[in-house]
């Protein structure tokens, strides 16, 4: 995608359990970055409107009132092309301007499901092959000074395509759009013995406890093309890690959807040295669906 330095906020969605690593120290926040984005409602139609909130983090802490330049891309992904998001999004011939500033409400192109989804008209494109839990999404670009080039993918809402009209009707009847899941306050431990986080001893290594209401793993409807048939799906839920100093022990923690425990932990182990460190949780379903929460931790 270019020599200009990226950060894809969603690199594969429906991810069953943790995530990969992306690389050393992504989970230490050095400076300025886009760490997630939440989109309210969490799926919508194309057409229809989107409140984009964005999560800004740098070494000091959360940065808020973040100028950002939002646009959607309208380029499809070439077949080609291993990236998440084509590479013409990083040219402004293929971007649609959506707004500025942390916060957004934007109108979602209408021809979404066309371009990205299974309703391509278009001479040479095939239609976009489902996620693991059938949608579908609309690239957004976010432009920071003083960041690094970010992209969020925003799930849209499609009709079935390659299903006959019963199948389509019943899929329809039972589908229930994404919810963003809850993120609980954070819980922390230093042995078995709950810690307080605005009390922390140099060097410690602390037990960080994620957790979100049985709700926010949600079931939804989802055609099995393979059997022709509507089953269902359970999210899976993920737990993205950032800190701004200390040593957390992974960058994502999770739950399968086959697993209904509503909590996940992340050891971290505290600077030698007293001072605050700034801590960012990000909570992520299978569907796209985010919250996100801040914490600023006092070592003493």
């Amino acid at each position: 995608m270019g020599s200009a330095r990226l950060a894809v906020l969603l690199l594969a969605v429906a991810t069953a359990t943790c995530a990969p690593s992306l690389g050393p120290g992504d989970a230490l926040v050095t400076s300025t970055r886009i760490l997630a984005v939440r989109a309210d409602p969490a799926e919508a139609s194309p057409g229809e409107t989107m409140t984009l909130t964005s999560l800004v983090a740098g070494p000091a802490g959360t940065v808020t009132g973040a100028r950002i330049a939002w646009s959607f891309c309208t380029a499809p992904r070439p077949l080609t092309d291993n990236d998440v998001v084509s590479s013409a999004c990083m040219t402004t011939s293929a971007l649609v301007g959506a707004g500025a500033g942390p916060s957004i409400t934007a109108t979602l192109p209408a021809d979404g499901c066309s371009i990205f989804g299974p309703d391509t008209t278009a001479v040479g494109q095939r239609p976009t092959d489902p996620d693991g839990t059938g949608g579908y999404y609309q690239p957004l670009r976010l432009d920071l000074a003083g960041a690094d080039l970010t992209f969020d993918l925003a799930r849209i809402h499609c009709d079935l395509a390659d299903a006959d009209a019963t199948l389509a009707s019943a899929f329809a009847a039972a589908y229930r759009l994404n919810q963003n899941p809850q993120l609980l306050p954070l819980q922390a431990a230093i042995g078995s013995a709950p810690a307080a986080l605005t009390a922390i001893p140099a060097g410690a290594r602390v037990t960080l406890e994620a957790s979100w209401p049985a709700s926010s793993a949600e079931t939804f409807a989802y055609y099995d093309e393979a059997s022709q048939t509507v089953t269902s799906q359970r999210e899976s839920m993920q737990v993205a890690w950032y800190v701004s100093g200390g040593t957390l022990d992974t960058e994502s923690t999770g739950r399968a959807a086959n697993d209904p425990a509503t909590t996940t932990d992340d050891g971290w182990t505290a600077p030698g040295a007293a001072g605050t460190v700034h801590l960012w949780v990000v909570l992520r379903d299978s569907r796209g669906g985010v919250d996100f929460a801040s914490y600023d931790l006092e070592v003493e």
